[in-house]
């Protein structure tokens, strides 16, 4: 996949998101015909959980051939998008395996020329809403591709579930939450840099270790850090 691809796929999507709920729709399509044309795939589609029910819905489809499978997926409740909505994994699949673990739905893969199929997850937070497809009428999709088109799964995630429009006032406290984390980094980066003699630049790089070592956000590390100190 060409980085020029990716970055006019992903710009585009997140100027869709600033502008507003009327365009996320369009946004959508164009996201995934622009990541099928950098894949050279044959074809790329969207499906996401219906609310709150178990079942999948189809979302965004570049092909009428692509959006059959999708509906023979929802119909028998198999296939790669389904798979991958349940184990929250990438799921990949290509020639007689297909109709081995999804039976019918792999022989509608196949009969539709597809010969490989790649689900991705799409997360938001820790539940995942759906799962984004990318079906090869030839070969399949490169190992060195698949986090790119992750980032690509996790942007059209991103379109669906911030399609509402956001009222202004919760915008600003978004805000002022963000700035009101940066300064408790910048607190622990002094904290740091105090007890462990360091300059400010050290401070920060070993704050960041930490968090990556506990697993756990810069924000939260700033505040144990602080908290710490705090206490004595």
């Amino acid at each position: 996949m060409s980085d020029t691809t990716v970055r006019h796929a992903l710009s585009g999507a997140a100027a869709a998101l600033t502008r507003g709920p009327e365009d996320v729709t369009d946004a959508l399509a164009t996201l995934v015909a622009d990541c099928a044309a950098g894949l050279g795939a044959a074809a790329v589609a969207v499906m996401t959980r219906d609310g709150d029910d178990s079942r999948v819905a189809l979302l965004s489809a570049t092909s009428h051939r692509a959006a059959e499978i999708e509906m023979l997926q929802i119909q028998h409740d198999r296939g790669p998008c389904v798979e991958c909505l349940r184990t929250d994994r990438m799921v990949r699949a290509s020639g007689d395996e297909m109709v081995r673990r999804w039976g019918e739905v792999g022989h509608g893969i196949a009969e539709a020329g597809f010969e490989s199929v790649v689900a991705f997850p799409m997360r938001y937070r820790a539940t995942t809403i759906g799962g984004l497809n990318v079906f090869h009428a030839e070969g399949r999709l490169a190992a060195e591709d698949e986090p790119m088109v992750q980032a690509v799964a996790d942007m059209a995630t991103l379109l669906v579930v911030h399609a509402r429009p956001v009222p202004r006032e919760h915008v600003d406290g978004l805000v002022h939450d963000a700035l009101r984390a940066r300064e408790v980094v910048e607190q622990a980066k002094g904290v740091l840099a105090y007890l462990e003699r360091v300059d400010m630049a050290t401070a920060y790089e070993r704050l960041l270790e930490r968090s990556r070592c506990d697993g756990t956000t810069l924000t939260r590390t700033a505040l144990d850090v602080v908290a710490r100190a705090q206490r004595g």
